[in-house]
């Protein structure tokens, strides 16, 4: 399975059919973790995931998820640094851990909100002022979701994924798709964008083209009360990393140039990708260069 198919396939289990990891099956995940977590992520920022697979008494492995997971076969606990970038490389890093264990067929769901935070960061051996952004809840899906699952699954379809049109733009006034036709070679990479999941489905990645070739800026569209809830751990901007991530997996799937990075200081070349993001109120987060 490519990234291209693992994107398509993902989605987010919650209830899960409670078996314990093997030693090989651990050591396999591990292997993943690793390999995402060596990737240079696009601001730099370091990112450690670690492995949580339950007290070895066999009970379950629990993670104060309140029941909107559960029989979850192991967790992926992440730590970051509160510096500018480290959110958005969390996501970045954590979301190609997801795609490659969906690609050998764990399923996965992200959680961001509603875990326990003092015991993830036991687990990942926090320093003095790391933070853990998301856990990743690892395993096989059950027979029967539960109550919990269907609910919040049933909440999140009623809010459906904002059409292509919404979300991508071009600054010279060209419109890159038509209707949900994105025109071009970046058709897939765009559709994989629009694909990536984000907390409670909010979807706040907007992509501007520019120049020939084209570039492509990625802003945040905040909801910022949201945004803002958990103190430093700053959900959307987790989203615009893994948004980041499908569409950088997707190029590279399909052979097109480029690569994420920051911002640079001198921005004229920018100039009106920038502007046409700023006057509708989204903030720049990273240029997707040739």
């Amino acid at each position: 399975m490519n990234m291209l198919d693992a994107m398509e396939t993902r989605r987010s289990t919650r209830s899960f059919d409670g078996s314990r990891l093997t030693g090989a099956e651990a050591a396999a995940i591990e292997a993943v973790l690793r390999g995402a977590a060596n990737e240079p992520a696009p601001f730099g920022r370091p990112v450690r995931l670690a492995l949580y697979v339950g007290e070895p008494d066999a009970k379950p492995v629990r993670l104060g998820t309140y029941g909107l997971v559960s029989g979850a076969s192991a967790y992926i606990v992440s730590a970051v640094a509160p510096v500018p970038g480290s959110m958005e490389d969390a996501g970045y890093v954590l979301e190609k851990a997801v795609l490659d264990l969906t690609a050998q067929g764990w399923a996965t769901c992200w959680i961001g909100g509603v875990f326990s935070r003092g015991k993830a960061a036991q687990i990942a051996a926090t320093a003095p002022g790391e933070l853990v952004p998301a856990v990743i809840a690892v395993g096989r899906p059950a027979g029967r979701r539960s109550v919990a699952d269907r609910i919040v699954t049933g909440s999140a379809k009623r809010r459906t994924r904002q059409s292509l049109d919404q979300i991508v733009f071009s600054a010279d006034g060209e419109r890159p798709i038509d209707g949900e036709r994105p025109a071009g070679a970046w058709a897939e990479a765009l559709q994989a964008l629009r694909g990536a999941p984000s907390a409670s489905n909010k979807q706040p990645w907007r992509l501007v083209s520019f120049g020939s070739g084209p570039s492509w800026l990625i802003f945040m569209d905040e909801d910022r009360l949201y945004n803002h809830s958990l103190g430093e751990v700053r959900l959307q901007n987790l989203d615009i990393g893994i948004g980041m991530r499908h569409f950088a997996e997707a190029a590279r799937c399909l052979g097109l140039p480029g690569r994420w990075e920051p911002l640079p200081a001198r921005r004229a070349e920018l100039s009106s990708a920038l502007a046409f993001g700023e006057a509708r109120g989204w903030t720049p987060i990273a240029l997707w260069r040739r």
